[in-house]
């Protein structure tokens, strides 16, 4: 596809890395010239220096030929403007980030400005946080199979029976064990969950498995019984209120919430928007406070500050405090190699989630869903197959799969309508409207993406 990217801030480089290591011809517009430089020296795309609010620069672009167009600037009313000219000079589709609730929820509305669909990078980031709350342990989580299957990111614990464990022995010795382990993360290093591989307490795994089984799995990763009835957020930000109106809609899970915010104003207009959470004017660097207030007895605590350095001052000093479960948002990839080493909590990256989401109605292929999996470039896939697909009718032992995948599970429609998840074997055979969701590493990622797409006649 012919794609132009409008926006080469964070989100805007990630979305032109992948969608041209997946061989789409990649144009970027960008009117900071750092950015643009930073984009000429790294990646195989044309970059382009101007205003993309300007018909000008977009005829240089080329966007009237355009097969997508994807509007990821900072600013909303620049996306907008992008998607309306875009639109008006015949490109085919438009995705636009919009940080503005009431208009990204509005799909009417921002149909009439062009733009096919719509992603709140809020929105997606706080429903995943809220998702991780509402199960301790967990780092990560994504949704496959119309929200039926689920990829989570657990630590294994210490005392876990997992602990030791050979995954062919996991069977044996726990016959109700659910779920697939698809991937181990180890010291750094990530690798295809195999037979011969052991388990070890803190080893980062990740699990495919029904919505409904998680509860099951947890006593296995996590026997220990844990409730998060006390949630702490410092940070009356967007992304922090967010996150606690999803928290107060689950007042049978969640018992007490707490805002911290150091700005006396926007701890004034928290209070007024929120309805039962405790918003308190303070800053959880000051020892005293965090006493007064019994903040170091959370559950669970998240620091949703825009800044990467205070997110990581504050989690520190509140781990300190003794808080077991500890989330922060992290704006910048170069901060990430330095909560990984802190090894403090868990991290979550709303632009990367928003490269998640938005790369989930883009993927050619048949692709439903894709997932970025941690932070070394691994992926998470749903294809849904067709009987033009060279894999349709294919055993997947025949499919040549590289060795730095794994086919999960496979959801199947029968012709009654019911549908089935089950988890795929060399045996078994790939059908016509089959979802096959995989996970792949890095290097696998292109190999995959041929496989899926290649029509029949030319699966070797």
């Amino acid at each position: 596809m012919r794609i132009v990217i409008v926006g080469a801030g964070v989100v805007g480089f990630h979305l032109a890395e992948k969608l041209s290591d997946d061989h789409h011809k990649i144009t970027i517009i960008d009117s900071n010239s750092e950015l643009i430089q930073r984009i000429d020296e790294r990646l195989n795309v044309q970059a382009i220096l101007g205003n993309a609010a300007s018909p000008r620069v977009l005829r240089k672009a080329k966007i009237g030929a355009a097969d997508l167009v994807i509007a990821v600037t900072d600013r909303d009313e620049t996306n907008i403007t992008v998607s309306l000219l875009a639109k008006h000079l015949g490109a085919n589709k438009i995705v636009v980030r919009l940080r503005n609730a009431e208009l990204s929820a509005d799909k009417d509305l921002m149909q009439l400005y062009g733009a096919e669909a719509t992603v709140n990078p809020v929105t997606v980031t706080a429903e995943k946080i809220q998702r991780l709350i509402h199960n301790p342990g967990s780092f990560d989580v994504s949704s496959f199979a119309d929200g039926k299957l689920d990829l989570w990111g657990y630590e294994i614990s210490k005392g876990s029976p997992l602990d030791g464990v050979i995954l062919k022995d996991l069977k044996k010795r726990f016959d109700k064990l659910p779920g697939l382990i698809v991937a181990i993360f180890r010291d750094g290093e990530q690798s295809i969950a195999r037979g011969d591989d052991d388990l070890r307490a803190e080893d980062h795994i990740y699990v495919l498995m029904p919505e409904e089984e998680l509860k099951n799995f947890r006593k296995f990763v996590h026997p220990e019984s844990e409730r998060v009835e006390k949630v702490v957020i410092a940070g009356a930000t967007r992304l922090g209120l967010e996150v606690a109106r999803r928290v107060e809609q689950n007042p049978q899970k969640v018992r007490s919430l707490i805002i911290v915010e150091k700005d006396r104003a926007r701890a004034e207009k928290a209070a007024e928007e929120l309805n039962k959470a405790l918003v308190l004017h303070g800053s959880v660097t000051d020892t005293s406070f965090v006493s007064e207030n019994e903040i170091a007895d959370a559950d669970y605590f998240l620091s949703l500050e825009s800044d990467d350095a205070e997110n990581l001052t504050n989690a520190m000093l509140i781990k300190k405090q003794g808080v077991r479960r500890v989330l922060v948002r992290s704006e910048n990839d170069q901060f990430l190699p330095v909560f990984q080493q802190t090894n403090f909590g868990e991290v979550v990256n709303p632009r990367r989630v928003t490269v998640s989401d938005i790369l989930r109605v883009i993927r050619r292929g048949g692709v439903v869903a894709v997932s970025q999996v941690g932070a070394l470039g691994a992926e998470a896939r749903e294809y849904e197959v067709t009987e033009s697909q060279a894999v349709c009718g294919k055993k997947i032992s025949d499919l040549n799969l590289p060795q730095d995948s794994i086919i999960g599970a496979i959801r199947r429609t029968d012709e009654n309508r019911d549908v089935e998840i089950f988890t795929a074997v060399g045996d078994t055979k790939i059908l016509a409207d089959d979802h096959v969701i995989i996970f792949a590493l890095p290097a696998a990622v292109s190999e995959i993406e041929k496989v899926f797409t290649r029509r029949r006649g030319f699966l070797r």
